[in-house]
């Protein structure tokens, strides 16, 4: 185990880009030894690194019988260990910060949404701490072998699965050097899981947006990026939660109409039409 001095957890805190409002909470974690619980999350975690299958723990399972707090220390803990493992790798520093800086982003929307220290997300967190999730400029790509099979893929083919962090606009320059910098990384890094397209499940990718908002915005240039493959799913609090931070469905009334994407978002479920998540893929340069 390694042991989290005072050095290392400031350290960490920062390569985690945790907010100064959210610092004491994870000091609080950090407080003492580790919790037996929180141990477990780490036994997991070093288990799973560089194991891009490995699967995603429930919370609260047999297993792993933890809390969200548990997972919280166990991750801060783990921060060492995986930049050691990202350092073994050779993978640049820059690319380190900006992969781990989801978790004080992730922490910054929790605080928004709940008004409180905590995560809510902190499953979402397990594919940075396995190794198998890494931010390239303004995308961040999870490699894995999706439930639905993207066209044109073998049989336990690897696919990079294309995400927007809450992190700024989808400008086309910044998009594209993300894509480009994509597969010459994973190919370097992880030379055993080759990887030659990507996909994308997104809300952003429901046809109904692509047709009800304007072709020169950068979420219609976003989308059209992707070839459409199998069906749409209906997950009608998506565009809510993106677009608004909140998944209650009984708020909707009270939402601001600012933008026109929200108004856009609230006026087809008020229309009792329902957002759905689609499919799309492409080839990587």
């Amino acid at each position: 185990m390694i042991p989290h001095t005072a050095l290392s957890t400031e350290l960490s805190l920062d390569y985690l880009a945790v907010a100064e409002e959210d610092r004491d909470g994870c000091l609080q974690l950090l407080d003492g030894e580790i919790s037996p619980a929180a141990a477990v999350v780490q036994d997991h975690l070093s288990a799973s690194l560089g194991s891009p299958a490995a699967p995603v723990p429930e919370l609260g399972t047999r297993d792993l019988p933890v809390t969200e707090a548990d997972w919280l220390e166990g991750m801060l803990r783990f921060v060492p260990a995986l930049r050691t493992w990202h350092a073994e790798l050779d993978i640049p520093d820059a690319v380190t910060r900006d992969t781990l800086a989801d978790f004080g982003r992730n922490l910054a929307i929790n605080r928004r949404v709940h008004g409180r220290f905590g995560m809510d997300t902190w499953q979402w967190l397990t594919h940075h701490f396995a190794g198998r999730l890494f931010a390239l400029g303004r995308l961040q790509f999870l490699i894995h072998q999706p439930a639905v099979p993207v066209p044109g893929t073998a049989g336990g083919e690897w696919v990079l699965g294309v995400h927007i962090p809450e992190d700024g606009g989808l400008g086309t320059g910044p998009v594209a050097e993300s894509l480009a910098a994509a597969r010459p990384f994973f190919d370097r890094h992880f030379p055993a899981q080759p990887v030659r397209h990507a996909n994308c499940e997104s809300w952003l990718l429901d046809p109904y947006l692509s047709e009800h908002i304007d072709t020169w915005s950068n979420i219609f240039r976003f989308a059209a990026l992707f070839t459409p493959y199998g069906t749409p799913r209906d997950e009608p609090s998506d565009a809510v939660y993106f677009t608004f931070r909140t998944r209650s469905m009984d708020v909707l009334p009270t939402l601001p109409r600012t933008t026109a994407l929200q108004r856009l978002v609230l006026d087809r479920i008020a229309g009792g039409g329902a957002w759905q998540v689609g499919y799309g893929c492409l080839q990587l340069p």
